[in-house]
């Protein structure tokens, strides 16, 4: 009895992923538009905050294979403090990991872009092709901005 219900347990979050309708599989793309106006709407963020992260939405992509994750940030120029700076992008593969999948999300484990270990994402699913992915963090140096950033799924 012991062993079934250890069986059960374990099995679990792997018939959750595997059972999954929703597919990260593919290119999303940053919605800058989308992304701004829920800021507008709904964070509460300083003119220079709001102008800094309106130069940085819209520029991200993620590309999804059935085991890797290409993330790719370009290099741009953002305003600090009235002048345009730039921004140093990046371009990463790592290996991803499903950790659930539920009717509207999926949550996936990868190498954090910035400081050590694993950190996990969830993808918010408002349709098929288009998400949001909570922007806080609990990483020293990374503003906790309770706000979402939005992606649509490039077809």
């Amino acid at each position: 009895m012991k062993k079934l219900i250890a069986y059960v347990l374990v099995s679990m979050p792997c018939s959750s992923v595997a059972a999954c309708d929703l597919s990260l599989i593919g290119t999303w793309k940053s919605d800058g538009p989308t992304t701004m106006a829920f800021l507008r709407d709904n964070a509460k963020l300083e003119p220079k905050a709001m102008e800094f992260l309106e130069a940085l939405m819209g520029q991200m992509t993620l590309t999804f294979s059935d085991s890797e994750l290409h993330q790719v940030m370009p290099d741009i120029e953002v305003p600090v403090d009235g002048q345009l700076r730039p921004f140093a992008g990046s371009d990463e593969r790592k290996p991803y990991r499903l950790l659930f999948c539920g009717d509207s999300t999926i949550v996936w484990s990868a190498k954090r872009s910035f400081g050590t270990g694993d950190g996990a994402t969830t993808f918010n699913f408002v349709g098929p092709d288009t998400v949001w992915v909570y922007m806080g963090s609990t990483e020293p140096g990374v503003p906790d901005l309770h706000a979402r950033e939005y992606f649509q799924r490039v077809r």
